[in-house]
This record gives C-alpha cells, structure tokens and sequence, in this order.
C-alpha cells in the first residue's frame, strides 16, 4: 500500500475523541488567520434559531438535575434508552442512541410536562432570544389578521430583514425538530410514539395519545417509512420499549390504501400527504386521451363503500401527527396543510401534538420555523461522524491521461446540449477515476460505491449519461448509468418516477447494478442513497446564485452501513470551481469543516487477516453476555452494609443541604441549597424513591422496606427520627431523592445482578476468520511482523507505539489490534458485559489480544491501552478480569488482562513482562 497522500486524523477537521452518544462541549471554528484550518473552541455550538438557545439551556439543566418534575415514565424511558447498552441484531457493538435523539426526545418530555404550554405565543414570550433591529427596539411583535390568522412579525438575524410569519392554532401544541440528514430522524419519531403511548397509559389526566399519524411528502419517502413502521418493525427491532411494557404495547398500522378501520385506539396510519386529500375537491387534469373521455377515475375505496383514511382519522378521540421533511408545509394554502388542520378542527379535543421534522424546516422566505425547540445542525452531525465528512477536492486524478493530476480548468462557457459531454470531460473524467479508486476498495468489504453528477439541464442529463455509457474508457453498460429527470424543484418527472422508487429502495443492495446517477439535481427527500462516495457537480452557479449544501451533497451524506469500527467516512465533491466555492462558503457558514484537497485522498485502508500471516493467528472465544438479574435475590440484600450518604453534622443545619456522593464517580460535592419548609409526610417521599428504584423489578413493597430501613438507620451515618422536620426537609428535596435513588439501585443492582454460568457464542472463533473492515484513523496504516492482519488498527500515536513495542518485544510471539470501537459495528466484534456504575448493563471492547511466551507455555493477554482513566474504567477492568478467570477455567487456556496506562507506559521496555507485572499490579482482586 502506497503512503498516505492525506492523513485524515490530521487533515481532515475533526474534534479528537468525540463521541456522538455525548453531550458536545465544544465545536470547530474557522481560524481567520488561516486559509484552510480550523481550531476547537470550548462549549456548545451557538444557534441562530428563535427559541432554541434558551430552551436548550433548560433542557441541560433539567438533564443535569435528573429530569425533576418529569413522570416516572419519562423516568423509565430514559433509563432504558440512554443509560442502558444493548444488543441489536445488525450492530456488532452496543446500540447507542445519539445525543442529538437524546435532547431532541428530552425536549418533547420537557415542553409537555415541565412547561406544559400549548401554544406557539406563550413559548415565543417566554424563551424567545430577542434580537435588535438597532438598539432602541426589540425584534418580535404579534398581530392577528381579519379572518384570525395569527401571525408574528420578527427581525432576523440571518436575513438581516423583518419577516411575517403565520403561527400554529392557538393552544395547538406544535413543535418542530431541525434535525441533519443522516442524524436519525426516524428513531426520534418512534421514540415519541413509544413515550406518548405509554404516557397516556399510565399517567394519570395525560393529554397525549395512543394515536398516531406519520405523513411522508411524497411516494419515496412513504416507502422508506413503510420498512420502518409496517408490521412494528422499527418497534421490534430497535431497543426502544422496556422489555417489562413490551406486552402493554400493540399498535394497530394502518398503510395508506388500506381499507382497515381504525380500533378505538393504538392506532399508526402511515400515508404520503396526497392521500389525505387525494379525495376532496380538486383541480383534475386528465394523464391521456382515455381519461379525457372517461373522465375523473372513483376513489379505489369508494367501490368498496370503504372511508377515506382522512374520514377514519377524524373520528379518532385524539391523535397525534408527525410530519417527516416537514418543510413541505411552511405554505398555509397547500392543501395537505389543509388536510392536516382539518383533522385539528374535527377532534373534540384538537391534536395531542403536531411534530414537525426536517432538515431544512424553512418558509419560502428562507426563514426557520418559529416553532422550531430542536436545533441538531449539519456541522453538529459532521463532527459527531454520524455522516459522511464533504471532502472538496480540486484536482483532476487517475490513471488516464486526462486526469494526470493538473489543475481543473476555468468554468466552460458555450456549453450545448451537442457539447455538454465535451465541455465538461476533464470534470467527467476525472470524478470516474475516483470511482474507480473506490470501487477497487470497496470491494474488498463487498460494498459497490455511487457515483452522482449533478447537471443543469434533464437535456444535459441525457447527453452526459449517453456519454458514459458509449465512452470505453469508462466501461458503464446502459444498465449500470441511471438518467432522471426532475423539474425546477428537484421533484422527479413522472416519466421517470417507477424506475426513481425503484432504484431508492434497491441502489444500495447487492442485486442493483447501478453505478452511476444523472440527474439535474441532489434528488429530494427519500433519495437518501448510502454508497454515494463522489458527488459530481456540473452546474455554472453564480456568486448572486443561492445554494443550499443539501441540494448537492445531502442526499449522499448517510454513512455507509458496517464499514468501519471508528465511523469516519468521507464524500469526496468534485466540481466547477465556482459550485465548490459557493458550496464551501455555504458549509462554511454553516459552521462544517471542510477539506480541500489537491491530491487524491487515500481511499479507506482495508484491514483483514491474510494467509501469508496465519502462523500469527489467535484464537479468542467470543462469548455470550452473562450478567442476567435475579430478583429472589433481593432477600440477601443487607441495608446494615450500606454507607451513609450524606454528612450527620449537616442535620444540625436544617436549612442547608450537602451530599457527599461518594459513591458516585466525582467523590465531590454536587449540590448545596437551602431548602424549604414541607407538608408531604414522610412516608410518601420514601414511597417515592422505591417507585423510582422498583420500576424495573416490579417489587414496591420489598423496595419500599429497604428504603425505609437505609433512610431512617444508614443514610445519614446515624439512625434518624422520620417525623422529625428537619428529616422531611431533607427528603423533599430532589437532589436529595435522586441521591438516594442512584445510591440503591447501584447497590441493589451489585446484589441481584449475578453472572451466568459461561456461554460460548462462538467457541472457536480465530483472528483469521474477522471479515474485512475500514479504519482511517493514525495513518499511515502500521504494518507489523507479529499480526495475522496486513495492517494494525492503531487509534493514536500512543496505541501505536505500543504496536510497535508488541512487535519488538522478546517475550512477545503474536498479537493484534481488536479493532472494535463503541462507536462502530465491525472489527472483531469481542466484547465483554459489565455493570456501569449506575446500575445499568453495558458493554466493554479492549484493545489488544497478545500472546505471550513463558518457558515453554503461553499466556494469553487482553491488554487496555488508557489515555485517559473514565468514570467506569474499573467496572471495565472488574468484568474482563472476571471473563480472564472464567474462560480459563472453562477451556484449560491461560487468559489474564492488564490496564497499560499511557503515562506509565515505558517505551524503552523489552518485554511485555515489564510492561504487564506493573499494569496488572495495580488492579484490584477480584471474585468469580
């Protein structure tokens, strides 16, 4: 493999160990001083958007407090989503829900019961960021037209202007979440269909609903949903229901040109908008001369004495609707946002609530939504690697002689249909050759890459996909070139629609034998085609020209499933100079960091194990998880052993309140506040906290009792008196509550939590039998002599100089990288379950497996490189211990583990016996 032509970890802006399940504090800048390089600055990424900034803060606040005000749903829910790992079929590592899902369902909770506002006005009065339009006036007023419609008239910033805007229905309860193509919007729905279900199932006097209705804008769309939400499948695939409720939920779906009725509730229509009112009084144009002369066809139902869906919707008691890319309805008059406030109207009650999800979420006017409470951006997705990074690149490269690495020419001028092909060859060429790159290495992961060029005109699409398919030197077939024709809105012509909702539902898989699309634009929602990796455009924007950067690249910006271990994937832009400046000074903008590259970038590095190196093959059994939850054992569970949690000499100040939290991983004070005077007997706050902690288990009564006896004899270092008032003001407090609910369920969960006897998932599972997989990071890639793999996945500078003492070591007789992040599904896939610190069930992937050579035995290692010592490292450390002992004892294999930290780390040492008797030293016993 040739050097590194670029090194991404280093080239490519990026913030070092982000992790996208984490809340961000800090976000990429661009270095005014400096043409193309970006620095890092402390703290969340600043939005421009009206009432994001400060609910933002109200959520963090909420979050960090522990949800107060917030039902024990809510509670439960986000336990299970977000402090809990879990196995999903499809994910090799743990499923993790990213943190934009996270505040973007949190928000929702927040707005419902914490706030309970219902209406557009009252949140604009009470979290809008004001700004001036000079210094004497504030920017927001309302005003109410003649046939009352609410409106808002506002400065904005990013328009630099006044605009007016119409509002939602008064007490409508309408939020809408600006979320980047590619960060999961879908995932956010289902979450709030899982928590408005249950929410009105089990909380009492709840305004949400167990009925559903998902609007799609278009057919494409629709079908991408339908695999989502048809039969449940997003519900029974994905970790989102507790397994304790799993039996209380069952939806009904109903899919658009169904004739079911709707059960009296648990309802989920799914539809594309133009079956809501496909059957109301419109405009009717016949498709051909039949048509003409039969005239309007019925309704398919209307045989069949069968309701339209928007008649069976009306007659729900409640309802809920989520609109998918809900920028389609910024305009009052279209009909569908008819249809949709025609279903407000009809309900007794009106909607429960009305979300509204886009990327995009803008008027016509190009300004934001005044609803919007969610503002996850592109740049946000882009440095959380949860999409592609855009890679702008300037050169022509390859291995014709066209694309000899000059320089790209000035923009053509004169171009023809006759000589749309000739006039932008070089381009043409060029972005072919990069394919072609690709395409060889992708193969190696049995992934075939997608080639898109964007043109100008459907006539230019049809003379440049001729060109590829007629030109040797490119090798397309006419099967392999896909040609589609839109109009000026990036809508596809209806010509061309059955082989456009073909090829979105079948481009990415195996059987497709598409390579390259033609199109006059980045194809619009639903066209969210995943092995896109060179985007060509080929269009004379202007610098008075408005670009969007979804409109060319954001169709192809989705990651490519199971790749690589540590997510980093890229889409390389080719283009006219000007398109790739306005496209950058969009980006830019909008806070992404962009590479420009004039050398080709180095495709991903493959690492796979290779016959030549099979004398240096481990085997490692993979096991199945074993911690499973015994309840009976909750009997055993022993209150006298437990710590106290608060300082006794604090009870002498009734009026303050101070936690120790020793238990907790910051061994710091975390709360100090006066407190106030009470009238809820003890008794109900104790209740509290066993409902808090039984709501897995189910166990009030025996929660209750150890909660009663820790409380009133352990928890403050000294038996208390519960009557006593200034017990009951200590109690009251949250904080206070929530400590106490951590403190047992993390020592309730040690006690009834217990380990399986071992299973083996895959016994005798070897190195050599790991399937291909990317890795971009600390290139060039390490080549090492001891290793079954061509390359060693190192992280960073210190993993590899660790490699490099592996490979040197005397004692040393193979080892390798596992390769397996929490943040990818590829790799080895080796990973260990553990108990988080909280309670909860995780999943732990070490490093490194190394084979040692004692006498004439061998030890087998799982070694830890640490650059940094987490909050959970030792639980980590505790649970492969434990695996060690247990596998060794199960097969007859000595298998042991050590943490090696990097400021311990010598790198003069000659032996892994150096290395590993101080790490494995400092590493506490354990029991089996």
């Amino acid at each position: 493999m040739a050097g590194a032509l670029i090194a991404y970890d280093k080239e490519l802006p990026e913030i070092q160990n982000r992790l996208p399940w984490i809340e961000p504090n800090s976000h990429l800048v661009k270095d005014s001083t400096k043409v193309s390089e970006w620095r890092e600055e402390e703290g969340r990424r600043p939005s421009p958007i009206l009432l994001v900034p400060q609910i933002r803060k109200n959520v963090d606040e909420w979050r960090a407090n522990g949800y107060p005000g917030t039902s024990e749903v809510s509670k439960r829910l986000f336990r299970h989503w977000f402090e809990e790992d879990h196995e999903v079929a499809g994910f090799g590592s743990a499923f993790k829900f990213y943190f934009g899902q996270r505040e973007a369902i949190e928000t929702l909770v927040w707005l419902v019961e914490v706030v309970g506002s219902t209406d557009t006005v009252d949140l604009v009065k009470d979290f809008a960021t004001i700004s001036k339009k000079d210094i004497f006036e504030d920017n927001i007023k309302f005003q109410t037209t003649m046939d009352d419609k609410r409106q808002i008239i506002r400065y904005i910033t990013e328009l630099d202007r006044e605009g007016v805007q119409d509002l939602p229905f008064e007490n409508l309860r309408r939020f809408a979440f600006k979320m980047a193509t590619g960060s999961g919007k879908t995932w956010v729905m289902a979450m709030a269909i899982v928590w408005s279900y249950f929410h009105k199932l089990f909380v009492p006097e709840s305004q949400m609903s167990t009925n559903f209705l998902i609007v799609a804008p278009n057919v494409i769309v629709y079908q991408r949903l339908e695999k989502d939400f048809a039969n449940n499948k997003i519900f029974n695939e994905l970790p989102l229901i507790p397994p304790e409720w799993r039996q209380q939920f069952s939806l009904k779906v109903i899919l658009r040109g169904d004739a079911a009725e709707p059960d009296p509730s648990a309802n989920l229509f799914l539809t594309n908008i133009q079956r809501l009112y496909e059957f109301r009084d419109q405009e009717w144009e016949p498709d051909n001369p039949v048509d003409a002369l039969l005239g309007k066809k019925p309704s398919p139902l209307a045989s069949a004495n069968q309701r339209e869906m928007l008649e069976r919707i009306q007659t729900l008691k409640d309802l809920v609707v989520i609109n998918d890319e809900a920028h389609h309805v910024h305009d009052e008059t279209l009909a569908w946002n008819k249809s949709l406030t025609a279903i407000h109207e009809a309900l007794s009650n009106g909607l429960s609530s009305w979300l509204d999800f886009s990327a995009t979420p803008k008027d016509q006017n190009g300004m934001f939504f005044p609803w919007i409470v969610v503002d996850y951006p592109l740049a946000q997705a882009v440095e959380d690697r949860i999409i592609k990074a855009p890679i702008m690149v300037t050169n022509t490269f390859g291995e014709s002689e066209v694309a000899d690495g000059s320089e790209m020419p000035d923009d053509p001028e004169g171009v023809t249909s006759d000589n749309v092909a000739e006039k932008y060859a070089p381009w043409i060429q060029g972005a072919v050759q990069r394919w072609k790159v690709h395409q060889k290495e992708f193969a190696k992961l049995d992934i075939k890459p997608v080639l898109f060029i964007m043109v100008e005109k459907n006539i230019y699409a049809d003379a440049i996909g001729k060109y590829l398919q007629e030109t040797d030197e490119f090798g397309y077939s006419k099967e392999e070139v896909l040609v589609i024709h839109t109009d000026g809105t990036g809508e596809i012509q209806k010509k061309d629609v059955d082989k456009a909702r073909q090829a979105a539902r079948d481009i990415d898989t195996k059987s497709s034998k598409i390579k390259v699309i033609v199109s006059v634009m980045m194809l619009r929602e639903g066209w969210d085609v995943r092995n896109v990796t060179v985007v060509l455009g080929l269009r004379p924007f202007t610098a008075t020209a408005k670009i969007l950067p979804e409109q060319v690249i954001g169709r192809g910006l989705r990651l490519i499933p199971a790749v690589g271990p540590e997510r980093t994937q890229t889409l390389e832009v080719l283009g006219t100079k000007n398109l790739l400046q306005l496209l950058r000074n969009e980006l830019e903008a909008e806070g992404v960091g962009v590479a420009t590259v004039d050398k080709p970038p180095l495709s991903p590095v493959v690492i796979e194990p290779v016959q030549e190196r099979l004398q240096y093959d481990i085997a490692i059994p993979l096991t199945k998880p074993s911690l499973t939850s015994n309840i009976s054992k909750l009997s055993e569970f022993d209150v006298s052993a437990l710590d106290a949690i608060y300082d006794q000499d604090e009870l002498e100040e009734p009026l303050r309140v101070t936690l120790k939290m020793e238990f907790a991983t910051t061994e710091s004070e975390v709360h100090q506040e006066p407190v106030v005077a009470t009238h809820r007997r003890s008794e109900e706050l104790l209740a509290d906290i066993a409902k808090q902690i039984s709501k897995e288990s189910g166990m009030f009564a025996e929660i209750y009792s150890i909660v009663l006896e820790y409380v009133k004899n352990r928890c403050f270092g000294k038996s208390v008196d519960l009557s006593d008032e200034k017990i009951r003001l200590y109690l009251d407090r949250l904080p206070v509550r929530e400590a106490i609910v951590k403190y047992l369920e993390r020592k309730i969960a040690e006690t009834i939590v217990e380990r399986k006897k071992i299973e083996f998932d895959r016994a005798d599972f070897r190195l050599s039998k790991t399937l291909p997989f990317s890795w971009r990071r600390d290139l060039p890639p390490l080549e090492a002599n001891k290793t079954v793999f061509n390359y060693v996945a190192t992280y960073n500078r210190f993993e590899r100089s660790f490699a490099e003492f592996l490979d040197r070591a005397s004692d040393v007789s193979r080892f390798a990288a596992l390769g397996t992040t929490e943040q990818g599904s590829t790799g080895t896939a080796f990973k260990v379950d553990y108990l988080k610190p909280s309670g909860a069930k995780g999943f732990y992937y070490p490093d490194w497996v190394v084979v040692q050579n004692v006498g004439d035995a061998a030890v087998n290692w799982i070694i830890e490189t640490k650059g940094r010592v987490w909050d959970d490292t030792n639980a980590k450390d505790e649970a492969i211990e434990i695996w060690c002992q247990r596998v060794s004892q199960e097969i007859g294999v000595p298998w042991r583990y050590a943490r090696v930290n990097q400021d311990e780390f010598d790198t003069k040492a000659t032996t892994l016996e150096e290395v590993v008797t101080f790490a494995s030293a400092a590493l506490p016993e354990v029991a089996t």
